[in-house]
């Protein structure tokens, strides 16, 4: 990754803190940082990482509801919401090595919802793929091609194109992968990256990938990655939960 490609983001506070709730809790919370370095700008190209093949994937998502690019209980108090791009290695290396283990401590035990936001910084390739996953998040299997296609991505490194799509999905359990490649164009699939592109302005994100975490009812809090950890995460999930509940 090129210096002037990298960015790194920090835990900001919510706007309007509330004072005298827990102080030393949230001074916690604000430390920890988490350090890597984020994909963005057209053309930029995933180094080349081992990992393991597509089956380490097999249960990774079994038994936790999705609905589009929503990932476990509607009613799970702590939502985290990532915003990525599907040709980026640091994504990649994310989905991979950080998020299985967010989803057995948080995601199952019902404390966390996860919200897949789908940037596509990284030219017309990251396009392709987004519109495919959009499509397959329509039959409620979005999380699983995601972790799938980056799967293949670090295995293979091969070129986006509609083949590969189209061998993604159709490698996914009940997923109608024709029936996806079909809807890739629809206005549906249209509203969900704009949607994702609108809040990414919102939120000032200007590489991947971004994490964001938010108790129910107050404002998200950007997330410093500085390492492919989950630790950091999981502690800022738990003081999280811990902090007493603001006023709304």
């Amino acid at each position: 990754m090129k210096p002037e490609l990298i960015e790194r983001y920090a835990l900001a506070h919510p706007r309007n803190s509330h004072p005298g709730s827990a102080p030393r809790r949230g001074a916690l919370l604000a430390a920890l940082l988490l350090g890597i370095s984020a994909c963005q700008g057209a053309g930029e190209e995933p180094e080349p990482e081992a990992t393991g093949g597509a089956s380490a994937a097999v249960g990774l998502y079994s038994g936790i509801p999705q609905d589009g690019i929503v990932l476990g209980d509607p009613r799970a108090p702590i939502t985290l919401v990532e915003f990525s791009d599907l040709r980026c290695s640091h994504c990649r290396d994310y989905a991979l090595e950080v998020l299985p283990a967010i989803l057995e401590r948080h995601v199952r035990t019902g404390q966390v919802k996860l919200v897949f936001r789908n940037l596509t910084f990284l030219g017309p390739g990251s396009v392709q793929a987004a519109r495919m996953a959009a499509a397959v998040g329509m039959q409620d299997r979005l999380w699983d091609f995601v972790d799938h296609f980056f799967r293949i991505q670090a295995r293979e490194r091969p070129a986006i194109t509609d083949d590969l799509l189209l061998r993604v999905a159709s490698e996914l359990p009940g997923v109608d992968a024709a029936q996806a490649m079909a809807q890739r164009d629809s206005a549906e699939v249209a509203r969900l990256l704009a949607e994702a592109q609108a809040e990414a302005g919102r939120l000032d994100i200007r590489g991947v990938p971004a994490v964001f975490l938010s108790r129910q009812g107050q404002e998200l809090r950007r997330l410093r990655l500085t390492s492919m950890s989950p630790e950091p995460i999981s502690r800022a999930i738990e003081l999280l939960l811990r902090a007493p509940p603001r006023p709304m």
